[in-house]
């Protein structure tokens, strides 16, 4: 077995990504990474690669989003993770979204794989000069405070039911 990878989502992944999302959809939740239903990866998937495009390059971006780059954490053909980065931060994302979300998919929970793939998007981060990076979870979900805190989060506050950390150092 190789070591997982990040790479950018593509066409190829298709029928990756719909076992993927329908794994966590089986695991009832909600949307994936924060940034949306399911729905545009099962019935659009060709349609999403292109949206992801723009979204990686800040291109005819809907109102209210800002630029945003997504990867898939994978291990030879199969999606373990995938990742967010949001390029910069709007009144919603400071608040409750952050600068990256995340969801590993079930069978691979509670192996490092978040960890080890966060700790590679924050190399990323650093070197697009998105840093500080403020990252988020929901104040129940114990698993991702875990991988925030190994990843060197430091705990800001709680809006709502959110819990805000920050990594890195101001520059």
């Amino acid at each position: 077995m190789n070591q997982p990878k990040l790479v950018f989502p593509d066409y190829c992944h298709e029928s990756a990504m719909k076992k993927y999302v329908n794994d966590l959809r089986q695991d009832h939740l909600p949307s994936l990474n924060g940034i949306g239903l399911y729905e545009k990866y099962d019935n659009h998937y060709q349609e999403w690669i292109q949206k992801e495009k723009k979204m990686h390059l800040g291109v005819d971006l809907e109102k209210g989003l800002v630029p945003g780059t997504t990867l898939l954490y994978m291990m030879d053909k199969e999606i373990i993770g995938s990742i967010n980065i949001r390029h910069c931060l709007n009144e919603f994302l400071y608040h409750q979204g952050g600068h990256i979300g995340y969801s590993i998919a079930p069978q691979y929970r509670q192996k490092g794989y978040a960890t080890q793939m966060l700790k590679e998007v924050l190399k990323i981060c650093q070197y697009w000069e998105i840093w500080p990076v403020l990252i988020t979870c929901h104040e129940n979900n114990i698993a991702s405070k875990k991988t925030i805190e190994k990843c060197g989060g430091k705990f800001e506050n709680k809006y709502k039911n959110t819990l805000r950390y920050w990594i890195g150092e101001e520059k």
